[in-house]
């Protein structure tokens, strides 16, 4: 399966900001405007609100083919050249059918976003158009306290000056929230924590190779069960897997369950390797209740034993920076990623240079 690269972004770019999910920046304005004007000052780019942008919660969930007709505008228009979603929420998936698959197949730009944005990416990757998960306004770019180096390099490299490269794990992360509803928290930094790495299961020292495909894991999951938005399996072939967790922290048991039926359905064996995001393992206060700590490792080792269970000895590597933790990689959904497991090395839109 051939995809296209979306034209990259320069300076003085128009990028379309979109709600296709839930309504926050109309319940939290000051969070969203903050978002915006960092796309302005350190991206120098030209955001256009287009009109479910500040809608209501209510009228979204009312109106999804309003949103959906946001999407297909900014695919159509000449003057955008990137999609930026606000924000995640999740009924997405009741926007794919007013979706004009004509219009966006003869229009392709970036779109960018994640979590409940895993719908679009889904419906993107079968028209065989590259997309960006992660970075939406009112998180990565509307971080309190400034944006994260980490997060502005990796959306340069992925938006304006392509391929991105070689990856690292960043020296540290957060899975940390401050409340929108404090202004005060506009100019105050999250709690950080030391990374240690990524961790590697099932390493090879060949050098594997393929087409990213994924997103949240609980919006994949519903996926499985609905099958209309899904690619054909043999698309999947030699396909690199990317999967994450949402606020919602799933249990290790629904983790383990997403996995088995990717088995079932014959999906995960057409998968050469596995990345998997660092959980998310606190929302607002709330913690799992055997704690941090266990539930990333309850986590991780669900999707070990799934692929004990059914005898595969895929690659995985654990705690990456994608998802809903920051700071984040900006994962190419489409876009070729090469992994080296002798070495530890992960490329993204690859060409291998010197060693």
């Amino acid at each position: 399966m051939k995809f296209k690269q979306p034209p990259c972004l320069k300076q003085g770019d128009r990028v379309a900001i979109v709600s296709p999910s839930a309504g926050l920046p109309h319940l939290f304005p000051w969070v969203y405007e903050q978002g915006l004007n960092r796309i302005r000052e350190v991206f120098n780019l030209v955001p256009v609100e287009y009109p479910t942008a500040r809608q209501s919660p209510e009228y979204l969930t009312k109106n999804p083919k309003a949103r959906a007709e946001d999407i297909n505008a900014a695919f159509a228009d000449p003057s955008i050249h990137a999609i930026i979603a606000t924000i995640g929420g999740n009924d997405q998936i009741r926007i794919l059918p007013y979706l004009n698959k004509e219009v966006i197949s003869a229009n392709p730009k970036i779109f960018m976003g994640y979590s409940d944005c895993t719908n679009l990416h889904l419906f993107l990757w079968n028209l065989g158009i590259i997309s960006y998960y992660g970075g939406a306004v009112m998180t990565q770019f509307a971080m309190g306290g400034g944006m994260q180096e980490y997060t502005i390099n990796s959306i340069k490299k992925a938006l304006f000056i392509p391929p991105i490269g070689e990856v690292h794990a960043a020296p540290e992360w957060s899975d940390a929230d401050l409340d929108w509803a404090d202004l005060q928290n506009l100019s105050k930094k999250r709690p950080m924590y030391k990374s240690d790495g990524w961790h590697w299961h099932n390493k090879q020292t060949l050098v594997i190779q393929g087409k990213l495909w994924g997103g949240c894991l609980e919006v994949l999951d519903l996926h499985l069960s609905v099958k209309r938005y899904l690619p054909r399996f043999d698309q999947l072939d030699n396909a690199v897997l990317f999967i994450e967790t949402s606020e919602e922290m799933p249990t290790e048991g629904f983790v383990y369950r997403f996995m088995a039926a990717l088995a079932e359905l014959g999906m995960l064996k057409k998968f050469k390797a596995i990345l998997v995001a660092r959980p998310k393992a606190q929302f607002c206060g709330k913690q799992p209740t055997e704690g941090r700590e266990a539930f990333i490792f309850n986590q991780q080792t669900a999707v070990k034993n799934a692929l004990r269970d059914y005898e595969l000895d895929i690659p995985v590597v654990f705690n990456m920076n994608f998802g809903h933790t920051d700071p984040q990689i900006i994962i190419p959904n489409g876009g070729t990623v090469s992994i080296d497991g002798a070495r530890k090395r992960i490329m993204i839109d690859p060409g291998w240079g010197a060693p």
